[in-house]
């Protein structure tokens, strides 16, 4: 793909009718048609056209945010939608990911004309985001004036609204300061027709996610379309946006490294179905060794993921009920997110083992899920970093039982 700006306008016209039942069942109803096209997802480094569409229609990118901006306000639907896209290809549920972590921020926290003007039409603009301050906006009538480069612009190809983070600037490019003498950061959407995608993910996992750098020159962003960069006060009241900003996006993190898991024990089941190999005196699959490895990494799944929905179900019931959430419970969502990455890397290394030649073989899905695993376990919100983070605090938990 070559250097572009994308054309300007708002949502494009999905033409897939929507899928019927919950947000999960349309998600399982899409994934096979995610699956038969991941092999060309992962050659064009962008999800098909027929693939944005569905999720559009399907409100899938929105199944968390509350009922009356075509959400159930609950975070497992979310979960539940991102591991099934993400069964089918990593990609494009890294993709599911990311835009709805976008639109959770751009709804829960920006003022209300933003999100309106956003996802208020019939056919909702799919936006990306990038908080990091990466950019300099200088305050003007109505909003700023934005300049700025960002890496990691997942799902760039077809976006609508692309939110960029940015330190607030003077005229001669000093930071403006607030009454506490530290910088000011706001993070604004452009719309697409502002943005120039610079073409640089050439990587060797999740190259359907078509990550690349994106920038913006001297673009103006109203009021409407800004909040500030690291707020955790919301303004919206409902229960799903007081589990806060950076839980919500560790979760669905999280939901990819179960999707990428559960489809690499599928993969790998199958391929030792019958399989001879040298040596064995039975089939790969019924030699005792390989069953108990199958065992405990079906077991480093299941437990993952149970955490990880355990965890969310609390949150969620904090939040709604309580409209506050317990120090211990955003730790917990932020270390069984960190927890499944690291299970999805027990569960990869069996399979890799396990299925020999099928491991790297093109096309493969089992190859295609080990590439994919090398790069969704590298992201900074899941560093080994806050494991220990969240070790200090458990620790003090279990202390004070």
């Amino acid at each position: 793909m070559s250097s572009s700006t994308l054309e300007s306008g708002t949502a494009r016209e999905a033409s897939a009718p929507p899928r019927s039942g919950s947000f999960a069942e349309k998600a399982h109803q899409l994934a096979p048609i995610i699956e038969s096209a991941a092999d060309e997802i992962e050659r064009t480094g962008t999800i098909s056209p027929e693939v944005v569409d569905a999720l559009r229609s399907d409100g899938l990118l929105w199944a968390a945010l509350p009922p009356s901006e075509g959400g159930t306000g609950n975070i497992l639907d979310y979960v539940e939608v991102t591991e099934a896209i993400s069964f089918a290809d990593a990609s494009t549920g890294w993709i599911t990911m990311a835009s709805s972590v976008a639109a959770y921020l751009m709804t829960g926290y920006m003022p209300a004309e933003g999100p309106r003007e956003m996802f208020g039409g019939s056919m909702k603009g799919i936006p990306i985001g990038h908080a990091f301050p990466g950019g300099m906006g200088v305050r003007v009538e109505g909003g700023y004036r934005v300049t700025g480069q960002w890496p990691f612009a997942s799902g760039c190809t077809h976006a609508d609204w692309f939110g960029v983070g940015f330190a607030v600037v003077d005229d001669a490019g000093d930071p403006v300061l607030d009454a506490n003498g530290k910088k000011i950061t706001r993070f604004g959407a452009a719309d697409r027709g502002a943005v120039t995608i610079l073409p640089n993910w050439d990587v060797t996992g999740l190259k359907g996610t078509g990550s690349h750098d994106m920038r913006v020159e001297d673009v103006f962003i109203p009021d409407r379309r800004v909040m500030d960069a690291y707020s955790i006060d919301p303004v919206r009241s409902e229960g799903i946006f007081l589990i806060g900003k950076d839980a919500f996006a560790v979760a669905g993190h999280a939901a990819v490294a179960l999707g990428v898991m559960r489809r690499a024990l599928r993969e790998v089941a199958v391929i030792t179905r019958g399989k001879p190999r040298r040596g064995y005196p039975v089939p790969v699959d019924e030699y005792p060794v390989f069953q108990f490895e199958f065992a405990k990494a079906d077991a480093a799944y299941q437990s993952a993921r149970a955490y990880l929905v355990t965890t969310c179900t609390e949150a969620q019931r904090q939040a709604t009920e309580d409209l506050h959430l317990t120090d211990e419970i955003r730790v917990r969502m932020q270390h069984s997110a960190t927890h499944a990455h690291h299970a999805l890397e027990q569960v990869i290394s069996f399979a890799r083992i396990w299925a020999a030649s099928q491991a790297f073989r093109n096309p493969s899905a089992l190859g295609r899920t080990v590439r994919d695993a090398n790069v969704v376990t590298q992201h900074l919100l899941i560093d080994n970093i806050t494991a220990v983070d969240a070790g200090r605090s458990l620790i003090r938990t279990w202390q004070d039982l």
